[in-house]
């Protein structure tokens, strides 16, 4: 039983030094602002976050009785990519969770800088009117995302229109708010990859921990 144990050790550690040794191989293309792959389905970017979204008609969950897997998704907002630390984690809350002021910060007054007041304004975009097509958009991209952190779970994640916490508001409002002033430039997908993008800053221990516990367990 021993043995078994220290076998189990030994694994873990391999598997932390193999993941590890991939973000610092990848960490290279960081330098000139590329994209970063440590697997595949486990990229990130200047203009690419990663979130857990509900799983495709016959796709198979990283773990068993989860409901939501992490991919990679294109974003609105650009971030300078830091530099390989050799640390998976610390790598991931330097590139994943965003800071600075996004280039539409001051025309929406919101900042990555401060989460808590930009959750209060983007919640504000909630009352934004949208003509028929806008809604229909809108109700396509929100009733797809998810929140797996405070109102639902991985084996149980909530779509945020079912939600009322003031982050899931703060969403809803982010996607008029894009739709009705740069839905000609932005497709679905990047504002729901920017709607991530503010999750990330809104829930950074549960999002880390959950793009790593995944790392870990990709094939």
């Amino acid at each position: 039983m021993f043995a078994a144990v220290v076998a189990l050790a030994l694994l873990l550690i391999i598997n932390n030094f193999m993941i590890t040794g991939a973000f610092t191989a990848a960490g290279a293309s960081s330098a000139n602002g590329g994209s970063i792959s440590i697997k595949p389905g486990f990229e990130y970017g200047p203009k690419l976050t990663l979130k857990p979204m509900p799983l495709a008609s016959g796709e198979s969950p990283r773990f068993q009785g989860y409901k939501s897997i992490v991919k990679p998704l294109p974003t609105i907002s650009e971030l300078e990519i830091a530099a390989s630390t050799g640390d998976v984690t610390q790598d991931i809350i330097n590139n994943v969770i965003p800071r600075g002021t996004p280039w539409y910060g001051q025309e929406a007054g919101v900042s990555f800088a401060d989460p808590v007041a930009a959750a209060t304004l983007w919640g504000k975009g909630r009352a934004i009117q949208l003509n028929g097509d806008e809604q229909k958009r809108w109700e396509r991209i929100v009733n797809s995302f998810t929140c797996d952190y405070c109102c639902g779970s991985p084996q149980q994640p909530t779509i945020i229109t079912r939600c009322g916490c003031a982050h899931s508001i703060a969403a809803q409002g982010m996607a008029k708010w894009f739709i009705k002033n740069y839905g000609d430039k932005y497709s679905d997908e990047e504002i729901y990859g920017e709607m991530a993008r503010w999750y990330a800053l809104w829930y950074p221990g549960p999002t880390v921990k959950r793009i790593v516990q995944e790392l870990q367990a990709a094939s």
